[in-house]
């Protein structure tokens, strides 16, 4: 897989958002002034309602994230704009759609975003995490009654229709029942297994970066990891797999023999048992983007 082709596939996800059909849940409560007010009756300065932003959790990196998520995630992606040089944050507006996507859901800036697609049985569903610049709760929704004092906000919009949001750091956004269990996870006084119990080994060995990938269903590996980061004005990527296919190392061991004439001022590839780590560092952030994975 080359890596414009897992840019494709990340994006492809993102537009299940748009076109998911919309969730069948009828409220069967009368519209109060209290508790089922759309933005459209809103004033202005209602657009952030303080009442609303109970979630905070940490957010750090996708190892956070997906602790925040149920487990059965094929596929997460997390993305940290506050945190990238205005090279890289311009090249990640450009190719990653998640972004845009998270700016048009809440009519503002996204700062953090991550996105998961995740397998229940037979059924898929999705969860997105994200927080913003400045903080709106700007759009369609109607109150969930009967929450235990969390404010659950139903969309209202087309396109959106009966998915759950939930606001605060980060703010939720997913079908009911994964936007449950999300709170579950988070209010829960016992240990719950989540998408981390997944990718914990895989993710072991790694550090955070503005720019971090798990993926369960690819096919050079059982489980895959990608990050990319900067450390010292250098751009590094870690990219980590377990049970690699032998052909797909191979191919890999090839691009390292000559990695320097090619730009990069580090490229490692180390064994532990089953699992394969690359590390390249080049001070080009495209060679680094650009560099195949497999």
């Amino acid at each position: 897989m080359k890596q414009q082709d897992a840019y494709k596939l990340l994006a492809a996800f993102m537009i299940l958002i748009m076109i998911i059909v919309p969730v069948a849940y009828v409220i069967t409560s009368p519209r109060s002034d209290s508790g089922s007010q759309t933005t459209g009756q809103q004033s202005q300065q209602d657009k952030y309602n303080s009442e609303f932003w109970i979630v905070d959790q940490p957010f750090y990196s996708i190892s956070d994230a997906l602790n925040m998520t149920p487990y059965g995630a094929v596929m997460a992606d997390y993305v940290d704009l506050e945190g990238m040089t205005p090279q890289m944050m311009q090249w990640a507006r450009q190719n990653l759609q998640i972004i845009s996507e998270a700016d048009s859901v809440y009519k503002s800036n996204s700062t953090k975003v991550y996105y998961s697609n995740l397998r229940y049985g037979k059924n898929d569903s999705f969860l997105l995490l994200s927080t913003m610049s400045p903080e709106k709760n700007d759009f369609e929704y109607i109150t969930l009654p009967n929450t235990n004092n969390i404010p659950i906000l139903i969309r209202q919009e087309q396109q959106l229709n009966g998915l759950y949001n939930i606001m605060g750091n980060p703010v939720i956004l997913a079908p009911p029942r994964t936007a449950i269990d999300v709170l579950n996870i988070i209010y829960s006084q016992n240990k719950t297994t989540t998408a981390y119990d997944q990718y914990e080994v895989l993710l072991s060995n790694v550090e955070p970066a503005q720019f971090q990938i798990v993926n369960s269903n690819v096919s050079f590996a059982t489980q895959f990891y990608m990050g990319i980061g900067t450390v010292n004005g250098t751009y590094e990527r870690t990219t980590t797999y377990l049970n690699i296919n032998p052909s797909n190392l191979t191919r890999l061991n090839r691009l390292e023999t000559n990695s320097t004439q090619r730009g990069f001022a580090q490229y490692n590839i180390t064994r532990s048992g089953n699992y394969t780590i690359v590390k390249i560092a080049s001070p080009d952030l495209f060679n680094v983007v650009n560099e195949e994975t497999s």
